[in-house]
Protein backbone atom coordinates (compact mmCIF):
# COMPACT_ATOMS: atom_id res chain seq x y z
CA UNK A 1 0.00 0.00 0.00
CA UNK A 2 1.34 3.42 -0.94
CA UNK A 3 1.14 5.96 1.86
CA UNK A 4 0.61 9.60 1.02
CA UNK A 5 3.21 11.97 2.40
CA UNK A 6 1.93 14.27 5.13
CA UNK A 7 2.80 17.95 4.93
CA UNK A 8 2.46 18.71 8.63
CA UNK A 9 5.80 19.19 10.40
CA UNK A 10 7.76 18.13 7.31
CA UNK A 11 9.80 19.62 4.50
CA UNK A 12 7.24 18.57 1.87
CA UNK A 13 5.81 22.10 1.26
CA UNK A 14 9.34 23.45 0.79
CA UNK A 15 10.25 20.60 -1.57
CA UNK A 16 7.14 21.22 -3.67
CA UNK A 17 7.86 24.94 -3.81
CA UNK A 18 11.38 24.19 -5.04
CA UNK A 19 10.00 21.80 -7.67
CA UNK A 20 7.55 24.41 -8.95
CA UNK A 21 10.34 26.99 -9.13
CA UNK A 22 12.46 24.53 -11.10
CA UNK A 23 9.65 23.88 -13.56
CA UNK A 24 9.21 27.64 -14.08
CA UNK A 25 12.92 28.36 -14.47
CA UNK A 26 13.26 25.57 -17.05
CA UNK A 27 10.14 26.56 -18.96
CA UNK A 28 8.40 23.26 -18.12
CA UNK A 29 4.60 23.49 -18.07
CA UNK A 30 2.29 21.34 -15.94
CA UNK A 31 1.07 19.91 -19.25
CA UNK A 32 4.63 18.71 -19.96
CA UNK A 33 4.90 17.13 -16.51
CA UNK A 34 1.53 15.40 -17.00
CA UNK A 35 2.75 13.85 -20.25
CA UNK A 36 6.00 12.71 -18.60
CA UNK A 37 4.10 11.00 -15.76
CA UNK A 38 1.25 9.80 -17.98
CA UNK A 39 -1.42 11.39 -15.80
CA UNK A 40 -3.80 14.34 -16.19
CA UNK A 41 -2.74 17.95 -15.67
CA UNK A 42 -5.27 18.16 -12.82
CA UNK A 43 -3.48 15.28 -11.09
CA UNK A 44 -0.15 17.10 -11.41
CA UNK A 45 -1.66 20.20 -9.81
CA UNK A 46 -2.94 18.04 -6.96
CA UNK A 47 0.50 16.48 -6.49
CA UNK A 48 2.15 19.91 -6.39
CA UNK A 49 -0.23 21.05 -3.65
CA UNK A 50 0.59 17.92 -1.62
CA UNK A 51 -2.52 15.85 -2.34
CA UNK A 52 -2.08 12.10 -3.01
CA UNK A 53 1.70 12.64 -2.94
CA UNK A 54 3.85 9.56 -2.36
CA UNK A 55 7.59 9.01 -2.38
CA UNK A 56 7.29 7.33 -5.78
CA UNK A 57 5.38 10.30 -7.19
CA UNK A 58 7.89 12.75 -5.75
CA UNK A 59 10.76 10.80 -7.29
CA UNK A 60 8.95 10.82 -10.65
CA UNK A 61 8.49 14.60 -10.43
CA UNK A 62 12.20 14.96 -9.70
CA UNK A 63 13.10 12.96 -12.82
CA UNK A 64 11.31 15.54 -14.97
CA UNK A 65 14.05 18.02 -14.01
CA UNK A 66 16.83 15.39 -13.98
CA UNK A 67 17.16 15.31 -10.20
CA UNK A 68 17.22 12.62 -7.55
CA UNK A 69 15.09 13.06 -4.43
CA UNK A 70 18.24 13.69 -2.39
CA UNK A 71 19.28 16.39 -4.87
CA UNK A 72 15.91 18.10 -4.48
CA UNK A 73 16.24 18.02 -0.69
CA UNK A 74 19.71 19.60 -0.84
CA UNK A 75 18.55 22.22 -3.33
CA UNK A 76 15.49 23.05 -1.25
CA UNK A 77 17.57 23.57 1.88
CA UNK A 78 20.05 25.67 -0.09
CA UNK A 79 17.27 27.92 -1.44
CA UNK A 80 15.63 28.28 1.96
CA UNK A 81 18.90 29.35 3.51
CA UNK A 82 19.95 31.74 0.75
CA UNK A 83 16.75 33.45 -0.40
CA UNK A 84 17.88 36.77 1.07
CA UNK A 85 21.62 36.11 0.81
CA UNK A 86 23.84 38.93 -0.40
CA UNK A 87 26.01 38.44 -3.46
CA UNK A 88 29.62 39.52 -3.14
CA UNK A 89 30.97 42.97 -4.00
CA UNK A 90 33.25 41.38 -6.61
CA UNK A 91 30.30 39.73 -8.37
CA UNK A 92 28.32 42.98 -8.21
CA UNK A 93 31.14 44.84 -9.91
CA UNK A 94 31.27 42.28 -12.72
CA UNK A 95 27.50 42.44 -13.21
CA UNK A 96 27.55 46.25 -13.21
CA UNK A 97 29.86 46.16 -16.22
CA UNK A 98 26.96 44.68 -18.24
CA UNK A 99 23.66 46.37 -17.35
CA UNK A 100 21.52 44.02 -19.43
CA UNK A 101 23.17 40.97 -17.86
CA UNK A 102 22.32 42.21 -14.37
CA UNK A 103 18.72 42.82 -15.50
CA UNK A 104 18.50 39.26 -16.83
CA UNK A 105 19.70 37.89 -13.48
CA UNK A 106 17.05 39.94 -11.66
CA UNK A 107 14.30 38.64 -13.94
CA UNK A 108 15.52 35.05 -13.81
CA UNK A 109 15.51 35.23 -10.01
CA UNK A 110 11.87 36.34 -10.16
CA UNK A 111 10.91 33.21 -12.08
CA UNK A 112 11.01 34.38 -15.72
CA UNK A 113 12.31 31.60 -17.95
CA UNK A 114 15.30 32.09 -20.30
CA UNK A 115 13.06 31.27 -23.28
CA UNK A 116 10.52 33.95 -22.33
CA UNK A 117 13.22 36.61 -21.86
CA UNK A 118 14.93 35.61 -25.10
CA UNK A 119 11.63 35.97 -26.97
CA UNK A 120 10.58 39.25 -25.33
CA UNK A 121 13.90 41.00 -25.92
CA UNK A 122 14.58 39.31 -29.27
CA UNK A 123 17.98 38.02 -28.17
CA UNK A 124 19.87 35.89 -30.74
CA UNK A 125 20.64 32.34 -29.60
CA UNK A 126 24.41 32.86 -29.41
CA UNK A 127 24.03 36.06 -27.40
CA UNK A 128 21.58 34.46 -24.96
CA UNK A 129 23.94 31.54 -24.49
CA UNK A 130 26.76 33.97 -23.71
CA UNK A 131 24.68 35.73 -21.05
CA UNK A 132 23.73 32.44 -19.40
CA UNK A 133 27.27 31.10 -19.63
CA UNK A 134 28.55 34.25 -17.93
CA UNK A 135 26.01 33.90 -15.10
CA UNK A 136 27.00 30.24 -14.75
CA UNK A 137 30.69 31.16 -14.59
CA UNK A 138 29.93 33.74 -11.88
CA UNK A 139 28.21 31.01 -9.85
CA UNK A 140 24.79 32.67 -10.01
CA UNK A 141 23.06 29.94 -12.02
CA UNK A 142 23.78 26.39 -13.10
CA UNK A 143 23.38 26.07 -16.85
CA UNK A 144 22.05 22.89 -18.46
CA UNK A 145 21.62 21.92 -22.13
CA UNK A 146 19.02 23.83 -24.16
CA UNK A 147 19.51 26.90 -21.95
CA UNK A 148 17.73 25.40 -18.99
CA UNK A 149 18.96 26.69 -15.67
CA UNK A 150 18.93 26.21 -11.92
CA UNK A 151 19.19 29.40 -9.91
CA UNK A 152 21.92 29.56 -7.29
CA UNK A 153 20.62 32.82 -5.83
CA UNK A 154 17.35 33.34 -4.01
CA UNK A 155 14.31 35.17 -5.32
CA UNK A 156 15.06 38.09 -3.01
CA UNK A 157 18.84 38.12 -3.06
CA UNK A 158 20.35 41.25 -1.55
CA UNK A 159 22.89 43.70 -2.96
CA UNK A 160 25.07 46.22 -1.18
CA UNK A 161 23.28 49.42 -0.21
CA UNK A 162 24.78 52.12 -2.43
CA UNK A 163 26.92 49.46 -4.12
CA UNK A 164 27.66 48.87 -7.81
CA UNK A 165 24.27 47.41 -8.73
CA UNK A 166 22.25 50.03 -6.89
CA UNK A 167 24.27 52.78 -8.57
CA UNK A 168 23.72 51.06 -11.90
CA UNK A 169 19.96 50.94 -11.32
CA UNK A 170 19.95 54.65 -10.51
CA UNK A 171 22.05 55.68 -13.52
CA UNK A 172 20.53 53.33 -16.11
CA UNK A 173 16.88 53.22 -15.03
CA UNK A 174 15.79 55.63 -12.29
CA UNK A 175 17.16 58.81 -13.90
CA UNK A 176 15.44 57.87 -17.15
CA UNK A 177 12.27 57.10 -15.19
CA UNK A 178 12.00 60.74 -14.09
CA UNK A 179 13.48 62.23 -17.24
CA UNK A 180 10.48 60.92 -19.18
CA UNK A 181 7.94 61.38 -16.39
CA UNK A 182 4.54 62.32 -17.82
CA UNK A 183 2.51 64.37 -15.35
CA UNK A 184 -0.63 63.57 -17.37
CA UNK A 185 -0.20 59.82 -16.94
CA UNK A 186 -2.77 58.06 -14.78
CA UNK A 187 -0.57 55.47 -13.06
CA UNK A 188 1.14 57.63 -10.47
CA UNK A 189 0.31 59.33 -7.20
CA UNK A 190 2.07 61.53 -4.66
CA UNK A 191 1.65 62.40 -1.02
CA UNK A 192 3.51 63.29 2.14
CA UNK A 193 3.08 62.82 5.88
CA UNK A 194 5.02 63.08 9.12
CA UNK A 195 6.45 59.80 10.49
CA UNK A 196 8.15 58.84 13.73
CA UNK A 197 11.00 56.32 13.51
CA UNK A 198 8.63 53.54 14.55
CA UNK A 199 6.12 54.58 11.88
CA UNK A 200 8.88 54.70 9.29
CA UNK A 201 9.67 51.06 10.00
CA UNK A 202 6.00 50.18 9.51
CA UNK A 203 5.92 52.20 6.28
CA UNK A 204 9.02 50.41 4.95
CA UNK A 205 7.41 47.05 5.71
CA UNK A 206 4.27 48.18 3.90
CA UNK A 207 6.29 49.18 0.82
CA UNK A 208 7.92 45.74 0.77
CA UNK A 209 4.50 44.10 0.98
CA UNK A 210 3.21 46.37 -1.81
CA UNK A 211 6.02 45.38 -4.18
CA UNK A 212 5.49 41.72 -3.31
CA UNK A 213 1.78 42.12 -4.11
CA UNK A 214 2.60 43.68 -7.49
CA UNK A 215 4.90 40.75 -8.28
CA UNK A 216 2.13 38.33 -7.31
CA UNK A 217 -0.27 40.08 -9.71
CA UNK A 218 2.33 39.85 -12.49
CA UNK A 219 2.94 36.15 -11.82
CA UNK A 220 0.13 34.97 -14.11
CA UNK A 221 1.42 37.11 -16.99
CA UNK A 222 5.04 35.95 -17.00
CA UNK A 223 4.82 33.88 -20.17
CA UNK A 224 2.46 36.09 -22.18
CA UNK A 225 3.82 37.33 -25.53
CA UNK A 226 4.54 41.03 -26.02
CA UNK A 227 1.32 41.49 -28.00
CA UNK A 228 -0.65 40.75 -24.82
CA UNK A 229 1.55 42.29 -22.11
CA UNK A 230 4.21 44.98 -21.82
CA UNK A 231 7.06 45.51 -19.38
CA UNK A 232 6.35 48.12 -16.70
CA UNK A 233 8.81 49.70 -14.27
CA UNK A 234 8.01 50.15 -10.59
CA UNK A 235 9.71 52.72 -8.38
CA UNK A 236 8.65 53.27 -4.77
CA UNK A 237 10.52 55.54 -2.39
CA UNK A 238 10.19 57.40 0.90
CA UNK A 239 12.23 60.61 0.89
CA UNK A 240 12.53 63.60 3.26
CA UNK A 241 10.81 66.75 1.99
CA UNK A 242 11.14 70.40 3.02
CA UNK A 243 7.52 71.52 2.83
CA UNK A 244 8.30 74.81 4.56
CA UNK A 245 10.52 75.81 1.62
CA UNK A 246 7.38 76.07 -0.51
CA UNK A 247 6.63 79.36 1.27
CA UNK A 248 9.27 81.07 -0.89
CA UNK A 249 9.24 78.79 -3.95
CA UNK A 250 7.63 80.08 -7.14
CA UNK A 251 6.77 78.32 -10.42
CA UNK A 252 9.80 78.50 -12.66
CA UNK A 253 12.27 78.06 -9.80
CA UNK A 254 14.47 74.98 -9.73
CA UNK A 255 12.79 71.97 -8.07
CA UNK A 256 13.18 71.95 -4.31
CA UNK A 257 15.47 69.24 -2.92
CA UNK A 258 15.68 68.10 0.67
Amino acid sequence: MRTSLKQDNSEIPTLLKTLKNLFKSKGILYHDVAIALNVSETTIKRYLTGHSLTVDVLESLCKVVDLRLFDLLDLSREETGSDNAMISREIEEKLAEEPFLSSLLHLLSKGYSPSTLQRDFQIPEAEMNRYLTTLDRLGLIQLFPYNRIRLKVGRNFNVEKGGPLMRLARDALVYDFFEHFDVAATDWSFGYAKFSQASMERARALLAEFLAALEAIAERDKDLPMELAEWQSMFVMLHPVDIGALRTWKPGDKPKRA
